[in-house]
């Protein structure tokens, strides 16, 4: 069996997150849902109705009192913030593993992720209304889940694909990694949630995020914004170890996002800020 073939076939192995997520999700895309549908969505699960309660009176949402119900909890969070809630809690094991073939420890992954998702929310702000902040943040979660399926592939080629990129003989890690295996963390991902079932611009976010010129025009504006929110989790010193900082910033972006660099600076902060504070609430 080829590197290609064994990969198609732990994509199709990979467990699936929640099923309430997409139940969720399939709720939003019908135009006629009320905010009904989704809480009795929500409160079918016991364990997501916890973790929900549990992130609407963390710092990042607290109003000043205490948030006592799903139907607040989802006013106060949005709704596609709540499917992002949802993948958390069923794929935060994924997350945990370490990517040998990236050299990134237990933990990183997860880290750098939650990370990205909260510069997206953040972000998403920028787009004149373009980009919902929830469904940013669910984008930023899931964009690098093709690492957790193709890393075991790529052990053993870290080094040549790092001295590729410090050749520059491949423009970015991206290529390195095609040159090892025949694909990309990117188009993995992209395969894997097209396989889930997930919205096209969800996966069409995974595809290209490092590369955002490419994707269609209805949804450069979503794709820009985890381009950038996926750099600034790498600024941030929250990378994915061997491909940290091994790619380029399309500085097309701005005509996406109505952001100035001062303003990007006081997001690296408030993802920091947030960072500890979402992470504990949704680990414990």
């Amino acid at each position: 069996m080829s590197i290609i073939e064994q990969i198609t076939q732990r994509i199709k192995e990979h467990p699936l997150p929640s099923m309430v997520a997409f139940e969720i999700l399939r709720t939003i895309e019908d135009e006629d849902h009320s905010l009904k549908d989704v809480v009795k969505l929500v409160e079918n699960d016991a364990s997501l109705t916890s973790e929900i309660l549990k992130m609407a009176n963390s710092a990042a949402y607290y109003r000043g009192q205490p948030v006592t119900t799903i139907s607040r909890s989802v006013l106060l969070m949005g709704e596609m913030m709540v499917v992002g809630v949802a993948i958390c809690v069923s794929t935060s094991i994924i997350y945990q593993r370490p990517l040998d073939g990236y050299e990134s420890p237990e933990g990183e992954l997860w880290d750098h992720s939650l990370r990205s998702a909260i510069a997206c929310r953040e972000l998403a702000k920028f787009t004149k209304g373009k980009v919902n902040p929830g469904l940013a943040f669910t984008a930023g979660l899931l964009h690098d889940i093709g690492k957790s399926i193709i890393s075991e592939f790529l052990v053993g080629s870290t080094k040549e694909m790092t001295d590729l990129c410090a050749s520059r003989e491949a423009a970015d890690y991206i290529e390195a990694e095609r040159r090892a295996v025949g694909t990309d963390h990117c188009e993995v991902g992209y395969t894997l949630v097209q396989e889930w079932g997930l919205p096209e611009m969800l996966c069409l976010a995974l595809r290209d995020h490092h590369h955002p010129s490419k994707t269609e025009n209805q949804y450069k504006h979503l794709v820009y914004t985890v381009h950038l929110g996926d750099i600034i989790s790498m600024l941030g010193g929250a990378g994915t170890g061997s491909d940290s900082l091994a790619y380029t910033v399309d500085n097309e972006y701005e005509k996406y996002l109505n952001i100035q660099k001062d303003e990007l600076s006081l997001i690296l902060l408030k993802v920091e800020e947030d960072f500890t504070e979402l992470k504990e609430t949704l680990m414990s």
